[in-house]
C-alpha cells in the first residue's frame, strides 16, 4: 500500500478509537469487544468506520487473492487495539508493518473436498482442479499430513493420538471410495477453502456441460461439491373421498458421470479442454469469459428442478456468449447468432431464427409472470441448442481473440 493510503487508514482508524467506550458507558453500542488484552464497545458509527478500513485493506488486489475480511479484521484489532492502550504509538507505521505483514504472506495450502455424482476410472485435470479417486494412497496422504503437524503441538502424547484417530476417522468417512476435488492455493486457511470451492465449481460447471454430449438429454445427472446436488426421491399422498393414492418422483439421476478414457475422449472432441486452459490462465481475453459465462449458466440450468427455470437460464446462457449492438434487438441478435453458428443453409438458419425467436418469447413470459408452461419437449430443443452453440464458438477460440470479433465474422457472414 502507498503511503497515502496508508494515512487514510490511519486517521480512519483515530476516527473509530473516538467512538471507543469502556464496556457498559455509552448511549449507542454495537457491541462489546474484547482481545488482546482490552475490552471495549463502539458506537455504530464507529464500528462502521472500522470495518471500511478494513474493506479498504481486502480491496488492494494483492490481499483479497489471499485473506479473507476476517482474517484482516483480526490482524487490525490487533493494531486497534494497541492504539486504545496507548495512543501515543505510530498508528501509521503499525498499518505499515501489517501491510508488508500481508503482502510477504506466503503460505501454500492443499484443499480436498468432496464432489459427488462423479465415478472415477481415469484422473483428470479441470482448470486448477485435480480430480481423483478417494483411494487409500490418497488418504493416507492427508492423515500423513495431518499426523505431522499433530506431533508439533504441545499436547500429552495420549491426547496427540486421540486427535489424530479422530482426525483419520473423518477423513476416511468423507472421502473413502469416492471422488475428490483437490486444488492447490497460497492463502491463509479460510480463503484457501473458499478459492478451493469456486474453482471446484468452475470446473463442475464444465463437467456438467459435457455430459449432454455423452448421455441424452433426458438423463439429470446431478453433479456437485458435497452436499450441493442431493438425489432422493420424492412421495406424495393423495387423498379424495373416493380413493388414496401415492406418486413419486426421482430427484437426479440413479446414473454418476462415469469419467472414462471414453468420456474424456468425447469432452476432448467438444472443446472442453480448450475451455479448461481458459480456467486456468491468469489472464484470459472476453471471448474465453464469455464462454465461461455461458457454460456456467449453462451449468445452472441443468441443476434446476423446474423446467421453466432452466429454460431462462439457458436463454441467460445464450445472452452472455452474443454482444448486442446498441439499439438492437437482443433477442434478434442472439436468434441470427445462433442461425449462421449452427446452420449453413438458408432454410435451416430460418428455421433456427423462427425457434429462437420463440423461445426467446417465452422467457420473457416466464420472466414477467405471463405463460410459465414449458414442455419436456421445448427444454431439450432448448438444451441442444445452447449446448451445440456452445461447443461451436469453442472452435472458434482459435481464430477470434474477442467478442467483437466474433461478431464482426457473424455480421460478414449475413452479407454472404
Amino acid at each position: 500500500m502507498n503511503q497515502k493510503l496508508i494515512k487514510k487508514l490511519a486517521d480512519d482508524l483515530k476516527t473509530a478509537a473516538d467512538g471507543a467506550f469502556p464496556p457498559g458507558k455509552g448511549d449507542e453500542f454495537l457491541g462489546f469487544q474484547m482481545h488482546d488484552g482490552i475490552a471495549y464497545s463502539l458506537t455504530n458509527e464507529s464500528a462502521r468506520t472500522f470495518n471500511e478500513v478494513v474493506s479498504k485493506i481486502i480491496g488492494q488486489k494483492q490481499f483479497s487473492k489471499k485473506f479473507l475480511s476476517k482474517y484482516i479484521e483480526k490482524k487490525l484489532k490487533t493494531v486497534f487495539a494497541e492504539f486504545l492502550s496507548n495512543q501515543e504509538c505510530d498508528l501509521e507505521k503499525k498499518i505499515s508493518d501489517l501491510s508488508d505483514e500481508l503482502a510477504s504472506f506466503d503460505q501454500n495450502n492443499t484443499v480436498f473436498l468432496k464432489i459427488e455424482g462423479i465415478v472415477l476410472s481415469a484422473c483428470l485435470i479441470i482448470g486448477k482442479v485435480r480430480f481423483v479417486p478417494g483411494d487409500e494412497h490418497l488418504i493416507q496422504s492427508i492423515i500423513n499430513k495431518a499426523g505431522a503437524i499433530i506431533k508439533t503441538t504441545k499436547s500429552d502424547e495420549e491426547s496427540k493420538k486421540n486427535f489424530q484417530d479422530l482426525i483419520s476417522q473423518e477423513i476416511k468417512s468423507e472421502f473413502q471410495g469416492g471422488c475428490v476435488g483437490v486444488v492447490e492455493v497460497n492463502a491463509e486457511p479460510i480463503r484457501a477453502f473458499e478459492y478451493a470451492k469456486e474453482e471446484v465449481r468452475r470446473a463442475i460447471d464444465l463437467l456438467r456441460f459435457s455430459t449432454k454430449a455423452i448421455y441424452p438429454l433426458s438423463e439429470d445427472i446431478r453433479i456437485g461439491l458435497k452436499g450441493d446436488n442431493p438425489r432422493t426421491r420424492r412421495q406424495g399422498f393423495i387423498a379424495s373421498d373416493i380413493g388414496f393414492n401415492t406418486q413419486g418422483d426421482s430427484v437426479g439421476s440413479v446414473r454418476p458421470f462415469e469419467i472414462t478414457e471414453d468420456a474424456i475422449r468425447r469432452m476432448d472432441e467438444i472443446g472442453a479442454f480448450q475451455v479448461s486452459d481458459a480456467l486456468s490462465k491468469k489472464q484470459t481475453n472476453n471471448l474465453e469469459e464469455a464462454l465461461i459465462r455461458a457454460i456456467h449458466w449453462f451449468s445452472v440450468a441443468l441443476t434446476q428442478s423446474e423446467p421453466s427455470n432452466a429454460f431462462m437460464f439457458l436463454i441467460v446462457s445464450l445472452e452472455s456468449l452474443f454482444k448486442t449492438e446498441k439499439g438492437n434487438s437482443i433477442g434478434g441478435t442472439i436468434a441470427e447468432s445462433v442461425a449462421f453458428i449452427m446452420a449453413d443453409s438458408l432454410e435451416g438458419r430460418k428455421k433456427l431464427i423462427s425457434i429462437v425467436r420463440d423461445y426467446y418469447g417465452k422467457r420473457s413470459g416466464v420472466a414477467h409472470g405471463g405463460n410459465k408452461s414449458i414442455s419436456d419437449s421445448e427444454l431439450f430443443t432448448l438444451i441442444n441448442i445452447v449446448g451445440t452453440t456452445i461447443v461451436v464458438v469453442i472452435k472458434k477460440l482459435k481464430d477470434f481473440g474477442s467478442q467483437k470479433e466474433l461478431m464482426g465474422w457473424i455480421e460478414e457472414m449475413k452479407l454472404k
